[in-house]
């Protein structure tokens, strides 16, 4: 299984694989929702909180969507667009459920504060240097801090690079 995910220091975060696959890339929204709204979908709301909302919107929506592993410290699971019907599809459902419960929560860092995109990449970077550090050949994060993890990374390097939760999910 691999899973992608963002960083901070002392929380690992994981935005859904369609956040990431489609930022940037869908389409302009009808105007129908106001930013107050989209604020108040987000609401006290969890990544994790989030990734069960938007699995269960997908699944309501005709999508094979995988519901979110809950040992996984928030990660999402990387999923393979054309097995749930094409991108089309995905790009469908996946609008019409940002419309029904918002874009995923910003992670925040140690102050509560939303990170940014830098700071996350930033993050990310460290991580990576770490991987490497312990023989993981792994791609620079993105520009926002995607890093991909997958099942043919060793245990002990993801523990050595404060990975503990990833490296339970991935052993699975």
């Amino acid at each position: 299984m691999t899973y992608t995910t963002q960083f901070r220091r002392s929380v690992l975060l994981a935005l859904p694989v369609a956040a990431l696959l489609l930022s940037g890339c869908t389409a302009a929204g009808d105007g129908t929702d106001s930013a107050a709204n989209k604020s108040e979908q987000q609401t006290d709301q969890t990544v994790e909180a989030w990734h069960v909302k938007y699995a269960g919107c997908m699944q309501d929506e005709g999508l094979d969507y995988p519901e979110p592993d809950p040992n996984a410290n928030g990660m999402v699971a990387a999923i393979d667009i054309e097995a749930l019907g094409g991108m089309d599809a995905f790009s469908a459902a996946d609008k019409t459920c940002r419309g029904k419960i918002g874009d995923p929560p910003q992670p925040t860092g140690e102050d509560g504060k939303p990170l940014s995109d830098e700071q996350m990449r930033k993050d990310s970077l460290e991580v990576t240097e770490c991987l490497r550090e312990q023989g993981i050949d792994v791609e620079d994060p993105g520009t926002t801090g995607g890093i991909t993890i997958d099942e043919s990374m060793s245990t002990e390097a993801l523990e050595a690079c404060g990975l503990s939760g990833m490296a339970t999910s991935v052993a699975e």
